[in-house]
């Protein structure tokens, strides 16, 4: 049963959603690519990018801006060192969502062209970290497709996350919304009700 707590602004575990892969300059990453149909291993649609993501409506949006791909999979994350080797002792694992833009996604293209995604892990070297800029190279097999009772607990594991990436890979707003946001409107900031109040009136019925 849930324990009801109090606290101030400091509550450093309660977080929305899931925490997403982002790479770490001067580190190499191990990660699977988890999918139950390898015809179904990613996840992208045509966007732009104004304070958040959202999915391109050939509208006012591309005035300024043509769109671009961003793209969404699941990966299982080993737990590595710096140079990307699984610790075995003991081996520890993430499920996470990772969105990348189409230049990640056409070097994942080129690894699996010679070593298909859906049979070798890879790994990823983070060169610039700000910008997500990766350099990714093949592994020889995949770890968690190599056991089968752990092959399943992943992909089970994996669904919610999956279902994640779909939702949130861009907001799907209105042209209004759109407009809105590209005019720099409130859209996403404070609620406007709770500004502009005279202080000296409200004081006045206390």
């Amino acid at each position: 049963m849930s324990e009801i707590m109090t606290f101030g602004t400091d509550n450093e575990d309660i977080k929305g959603g899931y925490k997403k892969y982002q790479g770490k300059k001067g580190e190499t990453h191990r990660a699977g690519f988890v999918y139950s149909d390898p015809k179904s291993m990613f996840a992208g649609a045509k966007v732009h990018y104004n304070q958040r993501y959202f999915l391109c409506k050939k509208t006012i949006c591309c005035d300024k801006q043509a769109p671009r791909w961003r793209v969404g999979t699941v990966i299982v994350l080993y737990s590595t060192d710096k140079l990307g080797n699984p610790k075995m002792d003991p081996f520890s694992y993430e499920i996470l969502p990772w969105m990348f833009s189409e230049q990640s996604y056409n070097k994942l293209r080129v690894a699996d062209s010679e070593f298909p995604l859906i049979s070798h892990d890879v790994k990823i070297t983070c060169t610039n970290q700000e910008y997500q800029n990766l350099d990714i190279n093949s592994c020889k097999e995949s770890i968690w497709q190599m056991k089968e009772d752990f092959k399943k607990k992943v992909l089970e594991e994996a669904k919610p996350v999956w279902e994640h990436v779909k939702k949130n890979l861009a907001s799907d707003l209105s042209v209004e919304e759109i407009k809105d946001l590209i005019s720099g409107g409130t859209e996403g900031g404070a609620d406007p009700s709770a500004t502009n109040v005279n202080l000296e009136d409200v004081l006045k019925n206390v």
